[in-house]
Parts: structure tokens; C-alpha cells; sequence
């Protein structure tokens, strides 16, 4: 079984890019914590049975030649890629190598939350190559407590997609490896998604195009 998990929303600074979400949607993410080698940390608002996960460059880590520095030189906050998740990452690994991906070993992660509780999980990533961060990784919460249960309500995702301008084989991937995600024809890749939020419909884009409430 295979759900959508999370979305993952870049912003350079994270105090900024919690204060633009708080702006556009009226409900404020909750800070989470660090991801110990990754160079980054993070603030949560849930989505329901997803959530959003602001994710930003850790300024206590070394930023070099990992996921936080990455983002660090981003132009300005948007959504950079989500997570679906299984409790089976031997067996989406399995599909993405049948599917012609190029999949690496599971990785285990943690944080500790503000209140002291430590999460640990593992992720599974599978790259096309062809597909930059539209191929989503894979998560197994291994029974730790899912954070969109905690993290603030108040808006509800109504719709995902990725675009892309050949649609097709992205479409295939999603479908071996039971991502429940449509890709939709545009005129360059990208994903996109709407939240019913306190003011309104809010538009989330990738890095470059931002938000827009409607």
C-alpha cells in the first residue's frame, strides 16, 4: 500500500518561509527539528492524512554537498519534491528497479521534536534520472507517531499533481511503483498543489513560481 505522505516546501530561511506560509494560508507551521547530516531542519502544517513540511537549511550544520545547501541557494521558497509512504521499502525499491530506476540503499533518519520525542524512520529513494525530484522517495515511519496527526490544522490539501510536457513516462513510473499522484500536461515539469486554507484557496509551485492565493 502506497500513500501520499508529504510535500516538501523549500525556503531558504525558514523563519521567512514559516511567516509567508502563516501569511498566505492564516494557519502558522509548527518548528520540528534538525536532520542530523542532511543540513537541514524543518516546520510542519498538516494537510489532513498528509502534511506540508517546510523544509530549510540547518545554519548549525555544514551545508556542503547535502539537501540544506541545496536549498540554501535557492532564488526564493516552493515546492521541491513529496514523499508517498509504505511500509514496504524493500518492495517500492523492487519496483523501481523493475521500472528502471536507479535505486540506492534505505537510509535511516531522525530528529527530536521541540517536546523532547525522538522520531525515527527510514527513506527510500529511486532516481530516473531523466526526472529531477518528481520521482518521489519513499518513507516507513516504523511506528513512530505520524506528524500530520500533531502538527497545526486548519487547511486540507485539495489537489496534487506534477506537470510536465511529455507526461507519459512520467505517468508510467507513478503507476509501477503505485504513486497516487496524476501528471498533467505543462509547459516545463514542476508539481503543483492546492490548499484550502483560513483565507482561501492557496497555490503552491515550484521553486521560482512561488504561491498565489486565489
Amino acid at each position: 500500500m502506497t500513500e501520499l505522505d508529504h510535500l516538501l516546501w523549500a525556503a531558504p530561511d525558514l523563519d521567512a518561509g514559516i511567516a509567508a506560509l502563516a501569511a498566505s494560508t492564516g494557519a502558522t507551521p509548527a518548528v520540528g527539528g534538525s536532520h542530523p547530516g542532511f543540513g537541514t531542519r524543518n516546520a510542519l502544517l498538516s494537510l489532513g492524512s498528509a502534511y506540508l513540511e517546510v523544509i530549510a537549511p540547518d545554519p548549525a550544520q555544514d551545508l556542503a554537498d547535502n539537501r540544506g545547501g541545496r536549498i540554501a541557494a535557492l532564488p526564493r521558497p516552493g515546492l521541491l519534491t513529496f514523499a508517498v509512504r509504505t511500509p514496504d521499502l524493500a518492495g517500492f525499491a523492487a519496483a523501481a528497479r523493475a521500472a528502471g530506476l536507479s535505486v540506492g540503499e534505505p537510509v535511516a533518519m531522525s530528529r527530536t521534536r521541540p517536546d523532547g520525542l525522538r522520531l525515527a524512520w527510514a527513506v527510500q529513494d529511486a532516481d530516473s534520472g531523466a526526472h529531477p525530484d518528481l520521482v518521489p522517495f519513499a518513507i516507513d515511519w516504523q511506528g513512530s507517531p505520524h506528524p500530520a496527526a500533531t502538527a497545526p490544522a486548519g487547511c486540507t490539501l485539495v489537489d496534487f499533481a506534477a506537470l510536465h510536457p511529455d507526461p507519459a513516462p512520467l505517468a508510467a513510473i507513478y503507476a509501477a511503483l503505485r504513486v497516487p499522484v496524476a501528471v498533467r500536461p505543462a509547459p516545463r515539469p514542476g508539481l503543483t498543489a492546492t490548499l484550502a486554507t483560513p483565507r482561501g484557496t492557496v497555490v503552491l509551485a515550484e521553486a521560482g513560481m512561488g504561491f498565489a492565493a486565489a
